[in-house]
């Protein structure tokens, strides 16, 4: 199975890129830190779901669940900021260039 960046498969990246282009979506009707803020609270909800009905791990604790997710939650962030940064700043200094 091909591999991408880090090693993710390409059909993780592509159902992660759907939640991505929804987000995108409701952005033309809300604004971008309310997207966010609701695509977090689904993110928790849907992770309290799987965690209370999981098969494995039944001996893990909510805190224990909890620092996992916000570990992992941290070191994804980190990474797509590393990844993105660069070309979000590209971008501006070609806007500033040809102002």
């Amino acid at each position: 199975m091909p591999q991408t960046r880090h090693g993710i498969a390409p059909e993780f990246l592509d159902a992660a890129d759907e939640f991505v282009q929804l987000a995108n979506r409701m952005t033309d009707s809300y604004a971008r830190e309310w997207v966010a803020a609701a695509m977090m609270y689904a993110t928790a909800r849907f992770n309290a779901f799987a965690w209370l009905t999981r098969e494995d791990k039944p001996e893990q604790t909510l805190d224990a669940a909890a620092a996992y997710y916000t570990t992992e939650f941290e070191k994804m962030l980190r990474d797509n900021v590393d990844e993105l940064a660069p070309h979000y700043r590209d971008a501006a200094a070609s806007r500033a260039g040809t102002q």
